[in-house]
């Protein structure tokens, strides 16, 4: 793009281009020109003849210096910056690549000091630049577990992107990041810092300067300990900042100085959070890895052994998987067909998984061993060299941790080892009652950090420990919120002596807009009018609290004056997905029946019906004993795959995997229109109800058959 003359000089004296680097225009033209077209040498090498020519020139030198960053010479662009910086200590683009170059040496903490600076200075004078470093410090912070300070820089990007197409870029990323349900949602909400210390200090926040501004705020809150929003604005800027531990304390003090209950809990969850499974409170799940000789006398040798039970098909293994799966399992495997009489008592748990590689050009033959540290991983490996052969740990080399568990959660981490073909509803039966058990009998007997050591069930109806208390069980919230498990929490609340929290008023879509997470689990959906209730579903779809969508929609769907076209499909699609995950299969088969109404007169509505019978399939195919399979089944055969016969190759393939008879075979029986199935024929006649007299007989009549 030709430079225009009238624009400030990129040199950065605040001049117009025509009256400061004139001479300069031709030839930084030209550097720009390779630059699109993707020839940094060429633009390098033009440079270092400007270079001297205009040894002291900032607009050649910066140029420079940032072709020397993209190129990976950090410290060939530091010493151009440096230089620059030198003789014009606010230049914003200098500051800016410098902080960046800081950022990826020697990381956030370190770099604070000249991050704050540029930020400072970007904010006003070069906003591109200080949205770029502000990317690069969200994705610095979410590698580091920094996930409060990770989206408020996100955040900070979209107010300095410029152009269009940058704001769209940075909020789908930012959108990305609020849907990420493995991230607690308390970390991925919207927080206003208070009014309290007035514009000072939030001016120096409102440019990205979050460790400055924490500093402020704790002088002022020296001044005047008792107010809450000073100590309470100081932990948000320390969360964002990626001051993990002092933003906690920050948070636990400010609890402790409301009287609003409801702000004391928001408080002790993000406090609780921030420090969750750090230090000594964590159980560690790694992988020791052994290398081994003959891979397939190994895989022999497991497959005899009787701890170690295969959980792969080598027949279907996949390109690049491992050569065999197995789990170490602690109890009696018990057999699919006498699975039903499994309880939390008898069914054998997964204690560790073992992996078979093969070699590769980089690697060679391994077996991976994962469990948790200590005694599990321990105990698995003797379990392992008791099977035979040689195991080989590389020297040097030690368990590497693949997951993190706080220790206050280690029992809801446990797996457990079922038959094949055991039927789904069987493990959806025991997993409902052990997320019930831990809910209501172990997590209130483990002691917690944030209760002083001390149980749930200990300090239940304790003044004292309340807000704590009530942040801890919102934690346990979080937790199950992350792993999809459906838990009464009124119950758990009211076990603890907790009163229910506070409803939101909701006066405008400004202050809806801005409300938390957990402020929006606290508005009644039903008192909205439909112009906020819909707001509010569009928060609860954009961040996905499957508590909230189910509330929400349970009350959209309910309305008459909303019962209409793809908005309200939609609607009863997710909440079919919802029931499902909370174990309620009548209500999700009865939600897709009322979806494939709503889709009814809608564009493209045989490919959406179709993808809702398929819906339901995959949802029956969980219990082959339910009754309604087979005339599932029958009808997407007949009614879909006679228009589509790709279909029918797509359900052979999946009744031969469940190991099921189809009702389209000669052994299969068929289904009539009204769901009765008979054994033997096929046929769309069945389906429409009509009659066979091919052989000279009718088929079987009905009550309300002609």
């Amino acid at each position: 793009m030709p430079l225009d003359l009238y624009d400030p000089c990129p040199c950065g004296s605040g001049q117009k281009l025509k009256f400061c680097c004139r001479d300069l225009s031709d030839d930084m033209e030209r550097v720009l020109k390779f630059q699109e077209n993707n020839q940094p040498r060429m633009a390098l090498n033009a440079l270092d003849e400007l270079g001297k020519k205009h040894p002291e020139n900032t607009w050649v030198r910066t140029t420079r210096g940032g072709l020397l960053f993209d190129a990976g010479d950090l410290q060939g662009a530091h010493r151009e910056l440096a230089e620059v910086i030198a003789r014009d200590p606010e230049h914003g683009f200098a500051l800016a690549l410098v902080a960046m170059i800081q950022l990826s040496e020697v990381g956030y903490d370190e770099a604070r000091e000249e991050i704050e600076r540029a930020l400072r200075r970007c904010v006003m004078v070069r906003p591109d630049m200080a949205g770029n470093l502000a990317l690069g410090i969200a994705a610095w912070m979410r590698m580091k577990g920094h996930l409060m300070a990770s989206r408020q820089h996100l955040v900070l990007a979209l107010q300095s992107a410029t152009l269009p197409d940058q704001q769209e870029s940075i909020f789908v990323r930012l959108a990305e990041f609020d849907g990420t349900r493995e991230i607690p949602y308390p970390f991925r909400s919207v927080y206003a810092l208070d009014e309290a210390g007035g514009e000072d200090p939030q001016a120096v926040a409102g440019c990205g300067c979050w460790g400055e501004a924490a500093q402020r705020y704790a002088i002022l809150a020296e001044e005047a300990p008792e107010e809450f929003g000073l100590r309470f604005n100081e932990g948000l800027c320390l969360a964002w900042s990626g001051q993990a531990s002092a933003a906690s304390e920050a948070f636990v003090v400010a609890a402790g100085l409301t009287d609003d209950a409801d702000r004391a809990e928001e408080c002790q969850v993000l406090a609780q959070l921030l420090v969750l499974g750090q230090g000594d409170d964590v159980v560690k799940m790694v992988d020791r890895r052994f290398e081994i000789d003959n891979v397939s006398k190994w895989l022999t040798d497991l497959d005899s052994s009787e701890k170690f039970v295969r959980v792969d098909e080598p027949r279907n293994r996949e390109e690049g998987t491992p050569e065999g799966m197995f789990h170490l399992v602690e109890g009696d495997v018990i057999e699919a067909a006498e699975a039903e009489s499994l309880t939390l008592e008898t069914v054998p748990r997964v204690t560790a998984r073992l992996l078979v590689q093969v070699a590769t050009d980089d690697e060679p033959a391994a077996i991976d061993l994962v469990a948790r540290a200590g005694e599990e991983i321990d105990t698995a490996e003797a379990a392992l060299r008791e099977v035979g052969g040689e195991l080989t740990v590389r020297e040097g080399q030690d368990d590497e941790a693949v997951d993190l568990v706080p220790r206050e959660f280690e029992a809801l981490y446990t797996t457990w080892h079922f038959a094949p073909k055991t039927a789904e509803s069987i493990k959806r039966r025991l997993h409902r009652d052990y997320v019930k058990r831990f809910v209501t009998e172990i997590w209130p007997a483990t002691p917690l950090p944030a209760l002083g050591g001390q149980t749930p069930s200990a300090v239940a109806g304790d003044d004292q420990h309340r807000s704590s208390l009530a942040g801890a069980v919102r934690v346990l919230e979080t937790r199950c919120e992350q792993n999809l498990l459906a838990v009464d929490f009124p119950a758990v609340r009211q076990a603890m002596g907790l009163s229910e929290p506070t409803s939101v008023p909701v006066e405008s879509a400004d202050q809806l807009a801005m409300l938390s997470i957990c402020e929006l689990l606290r508005i009644d959906p039903a008192s909205l009018e439909d112009e906020f209730l819909v707001m509010l579903l569009n928060r609860a779809l954009l961040v996905r609290h499957s508590g909230l969508m189910y509330s929400v929609l349970t009350e959209y769907t309910g309305r008459e004056s909303l019962q209409q076209g793809e908005d309200y499909l939609r609607a009863s699609v997710t909440l079919a997905d919802l029931c499902e995950v909370r174990h309620e299969r009548a209500a999700a088969f009865e939600w897709l029946t009322r979806a494939r109404k709503a889709a009814a007169g809608l564009e493209g509505e045989f490919e959406r019906t179709l993808q809702l019978e398929m819906r339901e399939l995959t949802l029956r195919l969980q219990d082959l004993e339910d009754p309604e399979l087979r005339t599932l089944l029958d009808r997407l055969w007949n009614v879909y795959g006679s228009k589509l016969p790709q279909l029918r190759e797509e359900l052979q393939a999946l009744v031969e995997a469940v190991d099921i008879v189809p009702p389209w075979t000669a052994d299969g029986g068929t289904v009539t229109a009204s769901g009765l199935w008979t054994p033997g024929g096929t046929g769309e006649a069945a389906v429409t109800g009509e009659a066979d007299e091919a052989d000279g007989e009718k088929k079987l009549w009905l009550p309300g058959q002609d």
